[in-house]
């Protein structure tokens, strides 16, 4: 796949999570069960897991970016990518001609889409699940601690057999 078009898929992850926040920020909604929901079921990870990615995106951007010879390009990046301004008024906000702004854009697609293959975020969907993973096994490790801790003797117990499987030979 194309660096361009990771950047994209994970563009449109961020705006829609982005969106998703916002909207979600101390709001009750409401249920309208005679219509359809728009689009069907649509997955969204947990708020803490959505609000890792959207700094993530925001963290990377701005690393790949922070080369000084490039300071109108990570402009460009916070200006019309993170912070969604119009295409005529970034153009503006960001000081430079229509085909510089052009130029621009298709290379911090270009070098931002290449990182996010790099640092995992790219796909959204494995980024999800690894962080899934990782905190299952940390609340799993967690609950084994908790339950070692609630018997007396037991975490002593394993110690002990740990200690004699490594001294009998071929174990």
């Amino acid at each position: 796949m194309k660096a361009t078009e990771v950047f994209d898929v994970c563009h449109t992850r961020y705006r829609g999570l982005r969106e998703w926040l916002a909207g979600t920020r101390g709001a009750v909604r409401s249920v309208h069960l005679d219509t359809p929901s728009e689009g069907g079921y649509q997955w969204r990870p947990s708020r803490a897991r959505a609000c890792e990615y959207v700094a993530d995106f925001e963290r990377i951007g701005r690393r790949a970016l922070r080369r000084p010879e490039w300071k109108g390009r990570l402009k460009l990046f916070e200006t019309y990518f993170l912070r969604g301004i119009e295409y005529r008024r970034a153009i503006e906000a960001v000081g430079v001609a229509e085909g510089t702004f052009d130029y621009w854009y298709r290379e911090v697609k270009r070098a931002l889409g290449a990182e996010f293959s790099r640092t995992g975020l790219f796909p959204p969907s494995r980024y999800f699940a690894a962080r899934n993973c990782a905190s299952a096994r940390s609340s799993e490790a967690a609950a084994n601690a908790s339950e070692n801790a609630a018997r007396p003797g037991r975490a002593g117990a394993e110690e002990e057999n740990r200690a004699r499987a490594s001294e009998v030979p071929g174990l």
